[in-house]
């Protein structure tokens, strides 16, 4: 009988006919290529957790994917690292600070999980990956694109995941560019949306993270 681990293999495959034509490169089932400014796309093939005791499913609420997958896209900032950087070169979906999953681009934009053994599932993905999530990632093809989309749209240009703590990503960013008074614009306002709520261990992440970059001053509506 196939294992799961095949079956991934097997889709990884039909994905490859799509994205080394783009420039990506593979590693077992994931995915990179480079861009401009030090960015890299990801895309990745995620299985479903294994839960023999059926525990962690609640009918209706919590499905069984135990035998699903999805399909994970992504762009690396390398300026975006206030959270440390990745330990290899080579990029994983956590890596990622713009983070989406394929069913983001379909009708509903829901959490898509496909089951591995359904051969028309790879058809609808590949179509999916082709038509709608490549072009997606194109939009971020360089630090300016990135900056651009934020402005835009906001925390939520980076994916339906983004915290809104992407604002202090952003600044590091516009600071690596140059652009330190927008950086600091940015963070003035972030810093006054945080002030109102209560959120004291990130308040005093918050001013660290201003002092570390010489923005002190900025963390008064924080004490």
């Amino acid at each position: 009988m196939t294992d799961n681990g095949d079956l991934a293999k097997t889709i990884s495959a039909a994905l490859s006919d799509y994205l080394k034509p783009a420039g990506f490169r593979k590693r077992v089932n994931s995915f990179n290529r480079a861009a401009n400014d030090g960015l890299l796309h990801h895309v990745s093939v995620q299985l479903g957790p294994f839960d023999p005791s059926g525990k962690h499913a609640v009918p209706g609420l919590v499905p069984d994917l135990y035998g699903r997958y999805r399909v994970n896209l992504g762009v690396y900032v390398p300026e975006m690292n206030r959270m440390g950087s990745p330990r290899a070169s080579w990029i994983n979906d956590y890596n990622c600070q713009l983070r989406w999953g394929l069913g983001d681009f379909m009708p509903g934009g829901f959490d898509q999980w496909w089951d591995l053994r359904d051969r028309l599932s790879v058809e609808e993905v590949c179509r999916v990956l082709a038509t709608r999530a490549l072009p997606h990632l194109d939009l971020f093809s360089s630090a300016d694109q990135v900056l651009d989309s934020y402005e835009e749209q906001g925390p939520r240009a980076f994916g339906p995941i983004t915290p809104e703590a992407a604002a202090l990503d952003v600044a590091d960013l516009l600071i690596a560019r140059g652009r330190r008074s927008d950086a600091e614009r940015l963070l003035h306002a972030y810093v006054l949306s945080v002030s109102l709520g209560d959120h004291t261990g990130h308040k005093e992440y918050l001013r660290q993270y201003l002092a570390e970059r010489d923005f002190e001053s900025l963390g008064k509506p924080l004490q």
